[in-house]
């Protein structure tokens, strides 16, 4: 008797490469929310489908923004995600992915979850961790080391 395996399918399969352009008027059309600031992934809120320019495939409201032009914006406040996608050309590249399973829109979540050292889930942490790093203001109450 055989038996079938279910493969569980991993979230990193439903990921998403979008291409778009800027208007005329070098607007994208569409809005980014979230943010580590809120700790949350950033996502994309609002959009104005018949205006975005896109060059392959396309958007849905309320997916996780994972990358802009290859850069992890995972763990980023809103404010540092506008300036990497502000300061790309056109086209720019969104890796984007459909809430779901184990990754949804709240990163203490995703942050408390344990995964394999080396796994995907723990590079993806491993990123956001670093990202957040970045507006973090290390603090100590020790005294200066002479030296």
């Amino acid at each position: 008797m055989s038996k079938v395996l279910k493969k569980k399918s991993h979230w990193t399969n439903k990921v998403q490469e979008t291409m778009i352009c800027r208007d005329k008027d070098g607007e994208l059309n569409l809005e980014i929310k979230g943010g580590a600031e809120n700790g949350l992934f950033s996502y994309l809120g609002e959009m104005k489908q018949n205006k975005i320019i896109y060059q392959v495939g396309k958007l849905h409201s309320d997916d996780l923004l994972l990358e802009v032009n290859d850069k992890a914006v995972s763990g980023l406040t809103i404010r540092d995600v506008l300036a990497v996608i502000k300061h790309c050309k056109d086209p720019i590249r969104l890796k984007c992915v459909k809430q779901g399973g184990t990754v949804d829109k709240d990163l203490r979540h995703y942050l408390n979850l344990r995964f394999q050292k080396g796994s995907v889930d723990h590079e993806l942490q491993q990123i956001i961790r670093d990202n957040l790093y970045l507006r973090t203001v290390p603090c100590t109450t020790r005294p200066p080391k002479e030296g």
